[in-house]
């Protein structure tokens, strides 16, 4: 069987979510036949990845969706890899593979949607989506694959495909105290962490209004915000104001994610848009009961009342309510702990990549 060839356009600049996802679809799909190459935005994180690993490369600017000059490179390295799909994975990636496809690329597109903002209906909107090119969007979640199909006229060519982890990452490693110790937190104290990056659509302003509402009436807990971002200035700020700056710490960008999380006891996300949250798996797969918000993707995840406790977004009131829950009850700990860990293998990264790899063959078999 001939090996597929797949040029993945990856157009932004830092390392995210987005950007460990498409390296774990790089890395799985070599087992399912599939070639890769890349083309990467010039100075970028993944552009640095790809070198390190010697995957097939080719930069552009990626300085917007209408970057022309980051157009002919496409097409340049649609022919010079003999790329037989384009995998794209942003919406700046998506319009200018639409871009390349109206002015002579002529190989199919495969979408990658990850985000749960509401689809403008705007007539370039839907001309990106609807194009004869775009043989499949792959979404990350039902939550958002209903989104797009409503507002495409293709809705058949819309599919889920779950983001994935890698066990690997997580395995071997015994508990660590690495937060206690690290940031001087007695032995006696529940720590209670999010990772993720300090953005808007993260909401931590409702995270820190949880946290305040629990630190009122307990002196057992300290609170970790594990990640950094454009508003961590501002949510610093914020901790001062709620008069809790003295516990919860904000550790910034860090490596030892698998550490961290194996030291805490809870994990509190309070998002108000999520296209699934793949560090929920992480978290999962750790044996941590969970705290979230009923945003985009994550009651596909989340189990309530089995692996942990959903709340509708900006409900301070209800998701501090549920985290003292969990916080009193250390047995409903571990059983919400045990529960999610074998619910999170379901979401491994070989799992996402043969369903990706799925559908490429389908495409190219004219599906």
């Amino acid at each position: 069987m001939a090996k597929t060839k797949v040029l993945h356009l990856s157009s932004e600049r830092s390392w995210r979510g987005g950007e460990q996802q498409i390296a774990y679809l790089i890395e799985a799909s070599a087992k399912f036949d599939v070639e890769t190459a890349v083309l990467a935005r010039d100075g970028s994180e993944f552009e640095t990845w790809c070198r390190e690993r010697r995957i097939e490369l080719y930069t552009g600017g990626f300085k917007n969706g209408f970057d022309f000059t980051t157009v002919r490179k496409l097409r340049k390295a649609v022919r010079a890899a003999g790329a037989d799909i384009v995998h794209v994975h942003s919406g700046k990636s998506h319009s200018l593979a639409w871009l390349a496809s109206l002015t002579g690329l002529d190989v199919p597109v495969v979408v990658h949607r990850r985000v749960d903002f509401k689809l403008s209906s705007s007539k370039l909107k839907a001309a990106k989506y609807n194009h004869s090119s775009v043989r499949r969007i792959i979404c990350v979640s039902d939550a958002i694959a209903d989104m797009v199909r409503a507002v495409v006229s293709r809705p058949e060519r819309v599919v889920t495909v779950y983001s994935g982890i890698d066990f690997e990452r997580f395995d071997g490693r015994p508990p660590k105290l690495s937060l206690r110790s690290e940031f001087s937190i007695a032995a006696d104290k529940l720590l209670v962490g999010n990772v993720s990056a300090l953005a808007p659509h993260k909401d931590y302003d409702t995270w820190l209004a949880t946290a305040a509402k629990v630190l009122e009436k307990r002196d057992d807990v300290h609170f970790f915000a594990v990640g950094s971002g454009s508003l961590e200035a501002k949510m610093k700020a914020l901790a001062k104001k709620l008069k809790i700056a003295d516990r919860v710490t904000f550790t910034g960008f860090r490596k030892d994610v698998p550490d961290i999380l194996n030291g805490l006891d809870v994990f509190l996300i309070t998002s108000r848009t999520e296209g699934l949250g793949t560090g929920i798996i992480d978290a999962m797969y750790c044996g941590l009961p969970v705290t979230a918000t009923r945003a985009g993707g994550i009651p596909e995840l989340v189990v309530d009342g089995e692996t942990g406790f959903l709340s509708n977004p900006g409900d301070v009131d209800a998701i501090a309510s549920r985290l003292n829950v969990l916080l009193d009850d250390p047995e409903l700990r571990k059983s919400f702990g045990d529960a999610g860990r074998a619910r999170s293998l379901n979401f491994s990264k070989d799992r996402m990549a043969e369903a990706v790899t799925g559908h490429y063959r389908d495409v190219l078999g004219g599906g």
